[in-house]
């Protein structure tokens, strides 16, 4: 009987507590590496696969990216067009000789048609003086196509009276900006410009941007924050006040820094009763 138990013991011993306690040892830690080794391969799998996830999702954003930049790019490009289109990119002449219904109807037109009008008044007689805004206003209407620049000739065979009167036009050259249909501002002279005719087109620029009437794109001649302006309280368009504060004894804000309190004065063509 003894004997016989201890043939099935060895029989059933796996390598525990007996003479083959070594060799099933090493069985085990063979089958417990199988095993780790089959995880990690598994692990690296999966890394593998989310990797592949990941680079598809990112290529998902850029290509979302890409096609957010070239809508973008369209849109602007349309806009270009549609500026082009109404004229814009030049500095042209209203008018021009015509009768007074016809430059008045013609200066509607353009305020209907553009969001933003540059209006450049001017005397011939002023010539020393008004040239100087043609040349640099000449300049800005080729690189900022967001606005229609313009100008008119006071001197029309009176043709102008409605719009010069209406429009509180008095000094010349006065430069009207108009946005969305209302005059906002108007420059006289050169009290903005650093009260010079040496003023630069970076000078005129600047004044622009910071009236809303073209943008800053940042070009080379990007505006900084120097500049000579200076300017104390004169009237604004259709005679509304217009103020320049003083800081300091004998110091005043710059166009920059919120010198102006700024105006609106809507205008509408001759159909509307509130244009009269």
């Amino acid at each position: 009987g003894y004997q016989e138990k201890k043939r099935i013991n060895e029989r059933m011993d796996l390598g525990f507590g007996s003479s083959n306690q070594a060799l099933g040892e090493a069985t085990a830690s063979a089958l417990l590496m199988a095993r780790k080794a089959q995880e990690d391969q598994i692990d690296a799998q999966i890394s593998q696969y989310d990797q592949i996830l990941n680079l598809k999702k990112n290529s998902d954003d850029i290509e979302a990216l890409r096609e957010k930049r070239l809508a973008s790019l369209k849109k602007q490009q349309l806009l270009k067009t549609k500026w082009r289109q109404n004229g814009h990119g030049q500095y042209d002449e209203i008018g021009c000789g015509q009768h007074m219904a016809d430059i008045t109807k013609e200066f509607f037109e353009y305020s209907k048609k553009s969001q933003r009008l540059v209006i450049h008044f001017y005397r011939p007689e002023s010539r020393d003086l008004c040239d100087i805004v043609h040349k640099h206003l000449e300049i800005l209407a080729g690189s900022h196509l967001e606005t229609r620049f313009l100008k008119i000739n006071v001197d029309s065979n009176g043709s102008t009276d409605y719009l010069v009167e209406k429009l509180g036009i008095v000094i010349m050259p006065t430069i009207l900006i108009v946005k969305d249909r209302k005059a906002v501002h108007h420059i006289r002279g050169f009290d903005e410009l650093g009260g010079t005719k040496d003023f630069s087109t970076r000078d005129l620029k600047r004044v622009l941007i910071y009236h809303g009437a073209i943008f800053d794109n940042g070009d080379s001649d990007e505006v900084d924050d120097e500049g000579s302006s200076s300017f104390s309280g004169y009237k604004g368009v259709n005679n509304i006040q217009i103020t320049g504060r003083v800081d300091a004894p004998g110091n005043r804000t710059t166009v920059r820094n919120g010198g102006f309190q700024k105006t609106v004065f809507d205008y509408e063509d001759e159909d509307d009763s509130d244009f009269e």
